[in-house]
């Protein structure tokens, strides 16, 4: 029988003796080359029976050679054994990706690399041998994956999760560029992700440009029916240049589809040297990560649209809040000039006719009189307060502080309520908007109180820290239950609060029992507030 012949490429003459002793030792034949063109000749002149290759080789590296050797038919079933210290996971992906049956890294066992070579050419082990380098395959890919999902889950940002990919991708499969065409957008787009050549400087450039729909349609009926990686260069019409303008890197590549279901929402494009050549097990992977990229952009999507929807919400809040409290200054200030006045000078012209009448006339027209004049200060008193209640002068003459201070007394005297106002020791000049807003909130909590809740003692505290400002508000009075609350009828005094609450980028809690009084809780970030700072939109 005829000794096995083991072609042994290895640039490093110590590891080369190495791995042919102990192969001699197990009466192999061993020839040697040191460079990838010598690798190339021994091929050629004498077909092994397995071939020991190592990657990193001087003028044709390992990954040519074995592309060399799988693209052949005559020597596509020669077993290949890649012995590299290259054990990065994507380098072990792509050997065995491309066709090597086994990937040993450095440093090595010689008894585990001749083991391995004596089973690769065993015809009844050869079954166990692919099927380990399945396994082998699957488990990494697997790990692949696991990695990629990280990237998509910790960058919700489009912009993040696009370069996160684009790293991954660059990185895994060697190769210089690699772009994301979005085309789900009135304008489609391109991110282009690419590294430096010999004209520009070391590192990735990031770019972002748009694309004609002729392109956008080119891509979908491509993909209409078929949704595997496919060669730009078989892809007619298609042009990696108008994806990286001016590089030297971006001759061949592969197109991977991105469909959320059956919506084409762009490619995944990945462009090297010319030439470029992913195996099948890289093509399943790319597919793979296609499908997970594609479900993460209609995800980020969605995100980016429920934020403008809330950007549009707070300015509309913000707009109809203002011209809530322009309404209430207008009317407050044409009650206050037309009616509170009209009805001050009936009560001056009733003094005077009860003058005329004189102070000894005890006629029943004089009892009328008295009790017309005492009903109408009583009326002109509720009318001042309800000017109060609409816009409280001192709020805009001497700030929030000072008008929830007479508030809150005035408050207690009329309702008979024992009230309480801690201040803070230091008071930021607060914006007016955030004034107006604060104010309307503790006074909506105080309606409530005065309304539904019974109490006898009220609590306002106030406290500022350099991240916040902190508003609490409790009353000891029948308390209600908040869970049962939420099915009835809105509250569109608690809503009006939370509204506020939200407009100042803040959050109000609730916290009550029945029996056990009512806590609210009003907690809003200093800085936007701050008189100079803009309004939170």
């Amino acid at each position: 029988m005829d000794k096995p012949k083991i072609l042994v490429v290895e640039d490093e003459r110590d590891v080369s003796k190495v791995i042919s002793i102990n192969l001699k030792i197990e009466g192999m034949e061993v020839v040697v080359a040191y460079d990838g063109p010598t690798a190339l000749e021994k091929i050629k002149e004498c077909k092994p029976d397995c071939v020991v290759l190592d990657v990193m080789l001087p003028q044709i590296s390992g990954w040519d050679i074995l592309k060399y050797i799988k693209a052949n038919p005559a020597t596509a079933d020669i077993p290949v054994v890649m012995v590299t210290a290259q054990i990065a996971e994507k380098d072990q992906l792509r050997g065995l990706g491309a066709g090597a049956v086994k990937y040993i890294t450095k440093p090595f066992s010689p008894v585990t690399l001749t083991e391995t070579i004596k089973s690769v050419l065993k015809p009844q082990t050869q079954e166990t041998v692919a099927r380990e380098r399945r396994e082998t395959i699957e488990r990494l890919q697997l790990s692949t994956v696991y990695k990629i999902s990280d990237i998509l889950i910790s960058a919700p940002v489009l912009d993040e999760l696009l370069e996160g990919v684009a790293d991954k991708l660059i990185a895994l499969f060697d190769l210089p560029s690699c772009a994301l065409i979005l085309t789900d957008v009135e304008e489609p787009e391109v991110y282009a992700f690419k590294q430096g050549n010999g004209q520009t400087p070391k590192g990735r450039t990031v770019s972002r440009s748009t694309i004609s729909r002729d392109m956008v349609w080119l891509l979908k009926q491509a993909f209409a029916a078929n949704r595997r990686p496919v060669r730009a260069g078989e892809l007619e019409g298609f042009d990696l240049g108008l994806l990286f303008p001016g590089s030297l890197n971006a001759e061949d590549g592969y197109i991977l589809p991105l469909f959320e279901r059956n919506t084409f929402l762009g490619a995944i494009v990945i462009a090297g040297k010319a030439d470029v050549t992913l195996s099948q097990d890289e093509q399943d992977l790319l597919a793979t990560i296609a499908n997970q990229v594609a479900a993460a952009v209609a995800r980020a999507r969605l995100h980016e649209n429920l934020r403008e929807d809330e950007v549009v919400h707070r300015r509309l809040l913000h707009q109809t809040i203002t011209a809530q409290e322009s309404e209430r200054r207008r009317l407050a200030a044409e009650i206050h000039d037309s009616v509170v006045q009209s009805l001050v000078g009936i009560s001056y012209r009733l003094q005077a006719i009860e003058k005329k009448l004189g102070p000894d006339d005890e006629s029943e027209l004089m009892g009328d009189l008295k009790m017309l004049g005492e009903q109408l200060n009583t009326n002109i008193k509720e009318l001042r307060d309800l000017l109060l209640g609409l816009r409280p002068p001192m709020l805009d003459d001497m700030g929030l502080y000072a008008a929830l201070e007479t508030h809150l007394k005035n408050f207690g005297l009329s309702n008979g309520i024992q009230t309480n106002l801690q201040m803070p020791e230091e008071r930021p000049v607060i914006s007016r908007d955030a004034q107006i807003n604060l104010f309307r909130i503790i006074q909506e909590a105080l309606n409530n109180i005065e309304k539904h809740a019974g109490a006898s003692h009220v609590t306002i505290e106030i406290e500022t820290t350099p991240q916040k400002l902190h508003v609490n508000i409790r009353d000891d009075g029948k308390g209600f239950s908040p869970q049962k609350a939420r099915g009835k009828t809105r509250n569109l005094g608690i809503a009006s609060m939370r509204e506020r609450t939200e407009l100042l980028g803040g959050n109000l809690k609730i916290k009550s029992e029945p029996g056990r009084g009512t806590n609210i809780t009003c907690d809003v970030p200093l800085r936007p507030i701050l008189e100079g700072a803009s309004c939170p939109r």
